[in-house]
């Protein structure tokens, strides 16, 4: 049964009169009387009793009217659920994410969203820079946010968070009472770092300060995700160079201070593919100020 030949049996069933019905639908009776029969020979039913004056439906007619009612409705919905999802209102958005990012305020637009757009989901999943690039192509995410600061391998990027480099220390270590802390003072301390594969610009950032501060790290551990990072500091097994919002998360047994004499800043962009036709992406790209991504919200 098509949509059409429902809408027409609904407005027999409602007029109960063929001249009416017709006058309501915008047609000629005949047409209508035709649609009814072809109905009625597909279902193998009498839907109504007529004579010349008068229109009862049959009991499988007033079944069906139920049924059409509920059928129409559904098609309805599922209608406007494809629509909205046409144009941005509605859809899943898978995001890649390092840590440090939800300390720096994109997690305030991704709240907006929810809260202005609920049929927007959101599913989050941590994975270093590079691994974003990696599922970027491979349509495994829609959304990256890392230190990517440029578009590598023809994925587009926008910057959305700059923060400076703090030391991490044990809060045991010798230093810890300092306001701000000269890396050179470091020279012998175990670093901790995040792989170079895993998240290349982080990593060289980390030994371009150390650099300038007149020493190569004395890198001793590995951990693949700043939060593991900061962790093994905490167990007292070295220190560390992260960005200042990651000190938002409270971790115990870790202090964070600033660096005496060197600058250095960690850039983080949101990256996504540009072949990629979720069309609820210019729409979050937009809200993030992502230039001619204007937001419908």
């Amino acid at each position: 049964m098509d949509a059409k030949s429902l809408r027409y049996f609904l407005a027999v069933a409602e007029e109960l009169h063929y001249g009416r019905a017709a006058e309501r639908l915008h047609i000629s009776q005949p047409p209508l009387t035709k649609h009814i029969q072809q109905l009625e020979a597909r279902l193998g039913v009498t839907l109504f009793d007529r004579n010349k004056r008068s229109v009862r439906l049959t009991p499988a007619g007033l079944t069906l009217v139920e049924e059409a009612r509920r059928l129409l409705s559904q098609t309805e919905l599922a209608t406007r659920a494809v629509q909205r999802s046409a144009l941005g209102d509605t859809g899943r958005v898978r995001i890649g994410f390092v840590a440090a990012v939800l300390f720096m305020g994109v997690e305030a637009v991704f709240r907006r969203i929810e809260r202005e757009a609920s049929g927007i989901d959101s599913v989050w999943e941590e994975m270093g820079s590079s691994e974003q690039l990696e599922a970027l192509r491979q349509d495994r995410i829609d959304l990256g946010f890392g230190q990517i600061s440029q578009g590598l391998g023809g994925m587009g990027f926008h910057r959305v968070a700059s923060d400076p480099l703090v030391v991490a220390m044990p809060q045991s270590h010798p230093l810890a009472g300092r306001r701000r802390v000269p890396l050179a003072r470091l020279t012998g301390d175990p670093f901790i770092l995040i792989p170079r594969q895993s998240a290349p610009t982080f990593h060289d950032l980390t030994v371009a300060a150390c650099m300038q501060a007149g020493f190569s790290p004395n890198i001793r551990h590995y951990a693949m995700h700043l939060v593991s990072v900061v962790s093994l500091v905490a167990m007292g097994r070295g220190v560390s160079l992260v960005p200042r919002a990651f000190a938002r998360a409270g971790l115990p047994g870790v202090v964070f201070r600033p660096i005496d004499g060197v600058k250095a800043y960690a850039e983080y962009s949101v990256v996504w593919n540009p072949r990629n036709n979720l069309p609820v992406l210019p729409r979050l790209l937009g809200l993030l100020g992502v230039p001619g991504m204007a937001s419908r919200l």
